[in-house]
Formats: structure tokens, sequence, C-alpha cells
């Protein structure tokens, strides 16, 4: 039996409803810690916008999109949640109305400022954080040594390609650009060489048609990490089932995905 919200701590009749299948997979209490929880969603590209979906649908309390850029010609290939003829909104504002009709007991809000000009005390007000960072660090590993060695058997050279664009957005302040496609495939080729070599391992392990998927997102890609990504949030908000360890690759082009646990050099 689901208790009415008013009675102390349950869940609405409407909310068991909307939610009557994630309540059996998951449990009302699980369901409830979900419905308590406030979560900051920093960037609303492709994945963003699939994140976006998959939080709203599982019945968050409040979901605040932030994003200061405008929507570019290219963002709504992937984004669905942006209409034609936005470009040159801003994107969050520009998502807003589809995102809060996937499920009006949600409190969707936009915020249209720079990350980098919010206070500490902005991120205190809620309970998940979703921010998208470099991971320079945590992606480093010795491949000298005898663990890396053993690792690099079997690691996926989706690892290698994030090196490779890490590195160009590093040395360009961008990502790669369809108005720059030849200039660029040429930078992400010698990127790759160097920065593999700087690893000590063989460029072969990257083959050279890495360079056709680099210059944008793919709806289908951002749709399944999407999903991944939401469901580590929701397992962390509800307190339900441990989360991967420690990084989720995904190959576009094969459909698979592997989850590699990759040690601090």
């Amino acid at each position: 039996m689901v208790e009415k919200e008013e009675a102390g701590g349950g869940i609405s009749e409407e909310e068991a409803a909307q939610y009557d299948r994630q309540i059996r997979l998951w449990g009302l209490e699980a369901q409830k810690r979900l419905r308590a929880s406030r979560v900051l969603l920093v960037g609303m590209k492709g994945l963003g916008a699939e994140i976006a979906k998959n939080l709203i649908l599982a019945g968050v309390k409040g979901l605040t999109m932030l994003d200061h850029e405008q929507v570019s010609p290219e963002d709504p290939g992937a984004q669905f949640l942006i209409r034609t003829g936005s470009v040159g909104r801003n994107r969050a504002e520009a998502s807003l109305e589809r995102a809060q009709n996937l499920n009006p007991m949600v409190d969707v809000k936009v915020d249209t400022e720079d990350i980098e000009k919010k206070p500490e005390s902005f991120f205190t007000e809620f309970d998940a954080k979703i921010v998208f960072c470099p991971v320079k660090e945590a992606l480093e590993v010795d491949w000298n040594s005898d663990k890396g060695k053993a690792q690099l058997k079997r690691t996926t050279p989706d690892y290698f390609l994030l090196q490779v664009l890490l590195k160009f957005r590093t040395d360009k302040g961008r990502d790669p650009s369809c108005d720059t496609y030849g200039e660029d495939s040429e930078l992400l080729l010698q990127i790759r060489n160097d920065v593999l070599d700087s690893l000590g391992v063989s460029p072969d392990l990257l083959p050279e048609d890495f360079v056709r998927y680099c210059f944008s997102e793919m709806a289908p890609v951002c749709a399944v990490v999407g999903g991944i990504l939401a469901q580590e949030i929701v397992k962390a908000l509800s307190q339900r089932d441990p989360p991967h360890n420690n990084f989720f690759f995904f190959d576009g082009m094969k459909g698979s995905g592997i989850v590699e646990c990759l040690g601090p050099k």
C-alpha cells in the first residue's frame, strides 16, 4: 500500500501510478529517496539531454539544468530537447519546455550563469552534482610498470582515444570542428602518435580511422552513455546497488561498452 504524502513521508497516489514499474524494480524506499533529491546538471549538449531525460522520468524532486552557452547549429542533431530554430538561444533555456513536459511532477529549473562564477554555497543546495570536467589525472596510468603492462593487454582502445581528445582540447581550447576538418584531422593523428609514444604504447592500438568519429556527438551514443550515467546517479541517490568501478567506455561503432578499473599512476 502506498501512503499519501500528507500522511507523512510517503508518496501520493498519482506518484505511485506514475512510478509503478520502477517501484516494483527498486522498491518504495528507494523511490522516496529519489523523490527527495535535488540534482544539478551542468552542460546541456546531447549527453546532458539524455541524462536530464532519464532523471526526470525517474522522478527526482528537482533538476537544475545549468549551461551558459548558446545553441550551435550542430546541437539539435544530438540534443532532442532543443526545438528546431533555436540556434543562438541559451542551451538550458531552449531545453526547458520539452524537459518539463517529460514529467510535470519534477521541478525543472534553468540556470544560465557560468559555473565558474558560482560560489561554493551554490552547490550545497543539491544532493548530486553532474559536472563534465577534465579527467586527465584520473586517467594517468604508468604503462611501463608491471601492473600497467598487464592492464595494457585488455585495456580498450577507447581509453587512448580519450587521452588524444583531452590533449587536443588542452592544446586548442576547443573540440575538433567540422569547419576545420582537414586541419583538425591531421592534428588528431599527430597527437595520437605523440600521446601514445609518451605512454610507451604503439600507435597501432588506435587505428587512423578514429578521426572520423571525433567531430560531433552521435545521438545513439549519447543515449547509451546518458542512460548508464543516469543509472549511476539513481544508484547513489536511492542507495541501491554499488556503482561502476571505475570507468565506463562505450564504442559507438561496435555498439559495445566496457567497465575498466584503471589505477592511478
